[in-house]
């Protein structure tokens, strides 16, 4: 709109206000003035961050729906309906969970008319329920979550996630050796009794579970079929749109041959996920 354009609207706007007799006209009249200013304004685009109506994943993409088994933890709205971590010594009970597995091994998850982008530090944090081993942060009990994004729903790059334990063949309870898994760390946020909102909202220190900068991400990843350095770079600089979470119990580790290996007291489930919030976002 040009400013003569401007000029007019507002001339009509004063000559209005001063028109009506009441206090109460005016004040409306003003109000439907500048709302028509603000309506037709050409704004420039602009990537949207922490909003926070819309920081969760919000939409299910695909979801196992486990067999007909119609358990509170089969119901994947639990997956986008906010986190509600538990702290360092228990996991939340408002999840989805994954089989170790098979066809329930996975879930997709987006953002609705929105693409994640790359932006400073962390972009998006996956929340699953761990919680910690009497209170002993190098002691938890995890059920690992291999992440992969996608533009498509077809072609997935991920973070090349890595066991590092001395013997691959054996499970162990440190964090520390599950480097670029989700589900490794406990979850402190909780939109009902722990809001967080700004800046914290995107401080695992506050938070908890498992932050992923898209500057990461990875080419050479031995889980995602049809990952190029192309695709790479395509995602780092426009954002992605599907976000893959699957059990890393159904994931070859490449370095034995055979699955990741489980804690033993995760008897043969998978992942329970709590909900994903993304820091960058654009319209798509």
């Amino acid at each position: 709109m040009r400013i003569l354009e401007y000029s007019k609207i507002l001339i009509l706007i004063l000559v209005l206000f001063n028109c009506e007799s009441s206090q109460k006209n005016k004040n409306l009249t003003l109000v439907a003035g500048l709302v028509y200013l603000n309506q037709n304004r050409q704004i420039p685009p602009a990537v949207q961050t922490i909003t926070t109506n819309e920081d969760n994943a919000d939409f299910v993409t695909s979801a196992p729906n486990h067999n007909g088994d119609s358990s509170v933890f089969r119901d994947s709205s639990r997956a986008i309906n906010g986190v509600r971590g538990a702290g360092t010594s228990s996991g939340s009970f408002d999840v989805f969970s994954l089989t170790a597995t098979g066809a329930g091994a996975s879930i997709i998850l987006e953002w609705r008319n929105r693409r994640i982008l790359n932006g400073s530090g962390i972009d998006f944090i996956v929340f699953e329920n761990p919680f910690l081993y009497s209170n002993n942060p190098n002691s938890v009990f995890m059920e690992q979550i291999i992440v992969e994004v996608s533009i498509d729903n077809l072609n997935y790059c991920g973070f090349s996630p890595n066991y590092t334990n001395a013997n691959e063949s054996i499970y162990a309870i440190n964090p520390n050796l599950w480097s670029r898994f989700a589900g490794i760390t406990t979850v402190k946020y909780n939109v009902e009794s722990n809001v967080l909102i700004g800046a914290d909202l995107y401080d695992v220190s506050k938070t908890g579970g498992d932050g992923f900068d898209l500057e990461n991400l990875s080419s050479v990843n031995d889980f995602s079929i049809g990952c190029t350095a192309t695709l790479r770079d395509q995602i780092k600089q426009n954002g992605f749109i599907y976000l893959r979470l699957t059990s890393a119990t159904n994931r070859t580790n490449p370095d034995t041959g055979a699955n990741f290996v489980q804690d033993a007291g995760a008897f043969g489930g998978g992942p329970d996920i709590d909900g994903v919030i993304a820091r960058y976002r654009a319209a798509r």
